[in-house]
């Protein structure tokens, strides 16, 4: 599996359109670039989930985790 390439087999947006995502177990919610939030269910997540990493698309999950103090204090 090619996680360069800007589309993902069976998503219809291009990589550039996606600037968020939300994952709960096999299914993804995705804000795009023009403000609209949609699901996917891929059918290999962990996949989907590389492609998304790849492209640098941000993990609320992480970013979240991230800029929490609270979270940060208890590492």
């Amino acid at each position: 599996m090619s996680y360069t390439k800007p589309y993902f087999a069976g998503f219809e947006y291009h990589s550039k359109e996606v600037c968020k995502f939300l994952q709960a177990y096999s299914t993804f919610t995705l804000m795009l670039t023009n403000g609209a939030i949609i699901h996917h269910q891929p059918e290999h997540a962990l996949d989907f989930r590389r492609w998304l990493n790849h492209h640098q698309i941000e993990d609320i999950r992480v970013s979240i985790r991230n800029n929490d103090p609270a979270a940060v204090a208890q590492q």
